[in-house]
């Protein structure tokens, strides 16, 4: 009952059990891999020893992040491609052992595992789930536990959005009023309610915490990409920052609702001083080689009504100021690159043509992938009707208050992320992600909720092999793994049987889908 299932298993006779004195035989840096995913839950020290009867190393002939994993009456064998699919093989070797015992601190005894043969590999490099800190922030101690529940389920990439309208969350030394004014906000009101909560809402990471973060998943397989929001969704920065606005004039503050708003950043050289000189400070806390720059629904109506705005795109050989997002987006592109980094956004960088050397993130549509990639680009795959965890999970009147859209756990299940991509491009298809925005999803509980078990469902589109993929076996891996994520404390959504909780009365899901589907993809 493993989730992701791996590529082959093949069940033996007999069974290991661990003793109090078991160790670890292989290169010290594996060794200290299995040890920190597999030494809090089973309650051992498991040093490190020459006749330990848990082996580990490292074999070239394997694909990347694959592994093969051996159980049997006498020894546990994990021989894996790279120090990452190490973290995979203990991964599944967790899920093998009693749901308790994935708990730090836990003494089930006595601790035996099934013997079995496992070979395994992803199908995709790319393995991500976002999350958005800027619309509700997310506790910090929340942060780490979600790197936990990622790699249990092999995602590789966590997304982390920093910064949106409604909140700055990233500690600038050099703009430290973006923290002070532009990571709190005086109230949250939905766009549909007339009045809002009169609650101050805020906080904000500081970047040693980040560094942290960083270390913490790093040793769990997790590569952090982080995120920026520009040249729109900046009415944070502005709130602090008026000067580097459109009309600074105007007396900005962070938003208090959502949607999205028509101040976009004025890219004069200053402004662009500004954005370079914030993601200095970010290369210095994140080593991702891939960095997100945003991108997304950035309205040009205040360039193209700014005498100014016009000027800037004249003074750069530009046919109007409607070109300067594109401008915006070669200029960070070309800074990323000379550091080594290759810039990520959201599938409007390309509207205007390819962004050579940058990533595309298809949000509004598989189409806009395929269009990516059949000009050079690579594209992660991450289409709103398949991918997007804050839309509904089901049609039910009683679901939670979300943002509007359907997508259910078979819907996520369904999705081929190559599905409509010609095979002579598909190998710009890094992968796929899920996505967490947290406009009505203020708490950690919240995010359980949303987040699972969908996003189980999109951790085996992600590793596993499509061939014969079917529902009806699905289902019961995905009983057995609720049973972990129950004992972990995940408060996941049942997929059967009343909420948790409600809110809202009859019809309300229904009310809101009419007054707002966010997704610009027809369902398919």
């Amino acid at each position: 009952m493993l989730l992701p299932k791996p590529s082959a298993v093949r069940a033996t006779a007999g069974s290991f059990t661990f003793a109090e004195d078991d160790q670890i035989a292989g290169p010290a840096d594996l060794a200290a891999i299995v040890r920190r995913l597999l030494g809090p839950g089973s309650g051992l020290d498991l040093p490190l020893a020459a006749d330990g009867r848990i082996a580990v190393g490292l074999d070239a002939a394997l694909p990347a992040e694959g592994y093969r994993l051996s159980v049997t009456p006498e020894r546990i064998e994990i021989f894996a491609a790279d120090p990452g699919a190490v973290g995979w093989a203990v991964q599944t070797l967790r899920q093998l052992l009693p749901a308790a015992a994935l708990l730090p601190g836990s003494r089930v005894r006595p601790l035996t595992l099934p013997a079995v043969q496992i070979e395994d590999r992803p199908c995709f490099g790319w393995r991500g789930m976002h999350l958005d800190t800027g619309r509700h922030f997310v506790p910090l101690s929340d942060l780490f536990r979600f790197v936990d529940l990622l790699a249990l389920h092999k995602f590789n990439v966590f997304h982390l959005h920093l910064t949106d309208d409604q909140g700055w969350r990233f500690e600038s030394r050099r703009f430290p009023r973006l923290q002070e004014i532009g990571s709190w906000r005086r109230e949250t009101r939905r766009p549909a309610e007339q009045h809002g909560d009169g609650t101050p809402h805020g906080g904000f990471y500081r970047q040693d915490q980040l560094r942290a973060l960083v270390g913490y998943a790093a040793e769990r397989g997790v590569t952090i990409v982080p995120e920026l929001e520009f040249p729109g969704h900046v009415s944070a920065l502005l709130a602090a920052y008026p000067e580097f606005g459109n009309h600074p004039e105007t007396g900005y503050e962070p938003a208090t609702t959502f949607g999205v708003f028509e101040e976009v950043l004025s890219l004069d050289d200053e402004t662009m001083a500004m954005v370079f000189a914030l993601y200095s400070e970010l290369l210095d806390v994140f080593p991702s080689r891939y960095v997100h720059i945003g991108g997304d629904e950035c309205p040009s109506a205040e360039w193209l009504a700014s005498p100014r705005a016009a000027e800037l795109a004249a003074e750069r050989g530009l046919d109007g100021p409607g070109h300067l997002q594109r401008w915006f987006t070669d200029q960070l592109r070309g800074w990323l690159a000379e550091r080594g980094r290759i810039a990520v956004g959201w599938d409007e960088i390309a509207e205007d043509g390819p962004v050579p050397g940058a990533v595309a993130m298809a949000w509004r549509g598989a189409a806009h992938g395929v269009r990516a990639a059949e000009h050079g680009m690579d594209v992660v795959m991450a289409p709103t009707r398949r991918t997007y965890l804050d839309y509904y999970p089901s049609d039910r009147d009683d679901e939670p208050y979300r943002i509007g859209g359907l997508v259910t756990t078979p819907t996520v299940y369904a999705f081929d992320p190559l599905d409509g991509v010609p095979a002579e491009v598909s190998g710009h298809v890094l992968g796929v992600q899920g996505q967490l925005w947290t406009e009505y999803q203020p708490t950690p509980r919240d995010l359980d909720y949303t987040a699972f078990p969908r996003a189980c469902a999109l951790a085996e589109v992600a590793w596993s092999d499509p061939t014969g993929r079917s529902w009806e076996e699905f289902g019961p891996r995905l009983a057995a793994h609720l049973e972990r994520l129950d004992m972990l404390g995940v408060g996941f959504r049942p997929e059967e049987g009343p909420r948790p909780w409600q809110r809202g009365g009859t019809g309300h899901r229904r009310r809101l889908a009419e007054q707002q589907d966010p997704s610009p993809e027809q369902p398919g």
